[in-house]
């Protein structure tokens, strides 16, 4: 297993060195290397994608499961998993693309942590990218990325009885939790994590505009 992990933190070396000379720049090199990452990964966003336009379109008939259900929650969560067979959504379906990035982040962080950066300074950033940036700017990055990326996530994602003030919490805990993470972890990670977030918000932006079967997914979910 160890011998299997050095040889991924290799690849990734490897290529996060050749990106790096190939621009002159360490920043640009983890720019690429993201980006490499999220195209890899593209055909499991995209399913992500039309994975929630399926439950945004569903939020109606899921909301009136809930009023009809109102005050007995076992038959509630029965009628919800009985709605999502029948119209073929699997909502654990858009937890993968995050589930698969964990050992990246995890790699790239071991990478980032070990490498050495001659000559690595960069707009505001004048140290050494395994570092921390202190200066709040990747931080403020990182939370703000984040909000975008919950806020669009509760967008297209119908409300769970009773989770309604919890995710709303969420949607500003989050984003603060990820900024101090920033503020603690190597700068290269937080530049990963920021054109990762970006990309894939992009992304999603770009696949709801093509409505799936009648549900364009653009508008919230219906909340109290």
């Amino acid at each position: 297993m160890v011998a299997i992990w050095h040889g991924f933190t290799g690849i990734l070396t490897t290529i996060f060195v050749a990106f790096s000379s190939w621009t002159g720049n360490y920043v640009l090199g983890i720019v690429l290397l993201t980006l490499l990452v999220r195209l890899v990964l593209l055909p499991l966003g995209i399913t992500q994608a039309r994975s929630m336009q399926k439950m945004a379109k569903l939020a109606p008939k899921q909301k009136e499961l809930q009023q009809r259900h109102k005050g007995n929650p076992q038959a509630l969560n029965q009628e919800i998993a009985k709605l999502y067979k029948e119209e073929n959504v699997n909502p654990a379906s858009g937890c993968l693309p995050l589930i698969l990035q964990i050992p990246v982040m995890y790699g790239l962080f071991d990478v980032l942590r070990r490498f050495k950066y001659p000559n690595a300074n960069w707009a505001w950033i004048w140290h050494n990218l395994g570092k921390p940036d202190h200066t709040f700017v990747l931080p403020i990055l990182v939370a703000v990325s984040t909000f975008l990326m919950q806020r669009q996530t509760m967008q297209m994602t119908p409300s769970q009885p009773g989770m309604e003030s919890s995710q709303k919490m969420m949607l500003y805990m989050m984003p603060l939790v990820f900024g101090y993470v920033a503020y603690r972890f190597p700068a290269g990670l937080s530049i990963y994590y920021v054109v990762s977030n970006l990309f894939q918000w992009g992304q999603t932006v770009v696949l709801l505009r093509r409505p799936i079967d009648g549900a364009s997914g653009t508008a919230p979910a219906t909340q109290k």
